[in-house]
């Protein structure tokens, strides 16, 4: 069973191990976590989660809430979304009879490198790999936990949200969906280019599909059919009011959604999601108490 916390649930569960919350309910579930971890439940990290706790600019609450995060992950974490898309990309191209490999993929794997695409290259590194991801969360001796700076993303990624409501009265109505299509395939530019580069697939090939083609191909990969959904919802929302955490929401709760078994998040994402009855994989939950409900 694979749960994938909002960054907020993690501070939630850290409140509790820290007992900071001293409610028996809190206890309780405490002890059921724990007993999760003991059964087999998994509660990955992703490279969202580690910028996310990079932003705290308190060292002492960095480190307490790190050791949760790295005494219930257990090192364990997703990869970046630009290896899901690849897999994603050449699955398509080979579900459409192209002669592509799809690349051996696995959503879960050890380590803080694992999430961000990186590789340990030294062997002396290699060795000590796992002591080096705990000090980044939890901080050594006298060193504190990492620490990131602001990321610029977040502003322009909030900034592109805003602005599809005042663009759409540029197009037609009946163009509003080829749109949303475009916008979602351009922010796969990179890893389409790879993929079809490696493969030797012509450009003229995608442009020979047509309209309906290309929605299809996209709709085939879970992350493009969510991102789509997502903008589609944004779109019919004139009074949606951007954030800055959009960006982490969809790049890491809407990729967990289409890949983990239980996503615990906050409510205007989950019903950001869940409009028009659009189904994910995962299981979505607003309350880290509900995951013992929803098992079975």
């Amino acid at each position: 069973m694979i749960v994938y916390l909002d960054q907020n649930k993690w501070i939630e569960l850290a409140r509790v191990a820290n007992g900071l919350d001293k409610s028996s309910r809190a206890k309780q579930l405490y002890r059921d976590l724990i007993a999760a971890i003991d059964c087999g439940y998994i509660f990955p990290l992703s490279a969202i989660h580690i910028m996310e706790f990079s932003r705290i600019k308190n060292h002492g609450r960095r480190s307490r809430l790190g050791r949760v995060m790295w005494d219930f992950s257990q090192g364990i974490t997703t990869p970046p979304l630009k290896e899901i898309l690849c897999w994603e990309i050449e699955i398509a191209f080979a579900n459409l009879g192209y002669d592509v490999k799809p690349r051996y993929f696995k959503y879960l794997g050890k380590g803080i490198p694992h999430a961000f695409g990186e590789e340990v290259d030294s062997s002396l590194a290699s060795m000590f790999a796992e002591g080096m991801d705990e000090a980044m969360l939890c901080g050594f001796k006298e060193i504190p936990p990492v620490q990131g700076a602001p990321m610029q993303q977040r502003k322009t990624f909030a900034s592109h949200l805003r602005s599809l409501n005042e663009r759409k009265h540029e197009l037609e109505r009946v163009k509003w969906k080829n749109w949303l299509y475009a916008i979602s395939m351009m922010d796969i530019t990179e890893p389409l280019y790879e993929v079809m580069s490696t493969n030797r697939i012509p450009n003229s090939d995608i442009e020979g599909w047509g309209e309906k083609g290309l929605m299809e191909f996209m709709d085939s990969m879970p992350t493009r059919r969510l991102d789509v959904h997502l903008h589609r919802q944004v779109l019919k929302n004139p009074e949606y009011k951007a954030k800055l955490s959009d960006l982490e929401d969809w790049a890491g709760l809407g990729t967990a959604m289409c890949y983990a078994d239980v996503v615990i998040c906050e409510k205007h994402f989950a019903n950001l999601v869940s409009r028009d009855r659009f189904v994910t994989k995962a299981k979505v939950k607003t309350s880290i108490y509900d995951l013992f409900k929803i098992v079975g």
